[in-house]
């Protein structure tokens, strides 16, 4: 039986969702939902359950833990400029084995501890970093679920967290292991 409509605009806003997020969930738009809302539309039997069906899944994943939650932040990383001195020192002070190499705004790439290591004898301390730098590594959104995160932390050592287009965390196994008994 399907339920009145009356109910959705205090449930969504319960949930933290604003109407474009529900009608992205929901397949519909958002003038629809704003007048559903409003009770100026009665939408059919299929548009309704969508609607209902979107609010239910909402409410699932609300109560599973998002890398937001987990993550490490503000970034530690290094320019592609800065030498493999810099890198490592960063790496040894705050007990971490990778960094993301960014120029500007935009993640160009990675160093890692193993990609340093690899490189002795062919580089120097002053090396820039951009000489010895991988391939970025990947980035997901701040409300990503944990779960996907710790899917990607099987092929990469950190994933970057993003945001309205910056990077503002990062989250590596090990972040994974000290929140296990929040995920």
């Amino acid at each position: 039986m399907l339920r009145d409509l009356s109910h959705i605009a205090k449930e969504r806003r319960a949930l933290g969702l604003s109407q474009r997020e529900l009608a992205r969930m929901a397949g519909v738009s958002q003038s629809l939902i704003s007048k559903v809302e409003r009770g100026q539309v009665v939408p059919n039997y299929e548009i309704a359950l969508r609607i209902i069906r979107a609010l239910e899944l909402a409410r699932e994943l609300k109560g599973v833990p998002k890398v937001r939650d987990i993550m490490s932040h503000p970034v530690i990383s290094v320019s592609p400029r800065d030498s493999v001195k810099r890198a490592v020192s960063l790496m040894l002070e705050n007990g971490i084995s990778q960094l993301p190499v960014i120029s500007g705004d935009r993640v160009i790439g990675s160093v890692t501890e193993e990609s340093i290591m690899n490189r002795i004898g062919s580089i120097s301390a002053d090396t820039p970093i951009e000489d010895v730098m991988g391939g970025p590594l990947p980035i997901l959104p701040a409300d990503a679920s944990v779960s996907l995160a710790r899917e990607v932390l099987q092929f990469y050592p950190a994933v970057l967290i993003q945001e309205n287009g910056r990077v503002i965390g990062i989250v590596t196994k090990s972040d994974i292991l000290r929140n296990l008994e929040r995920i």
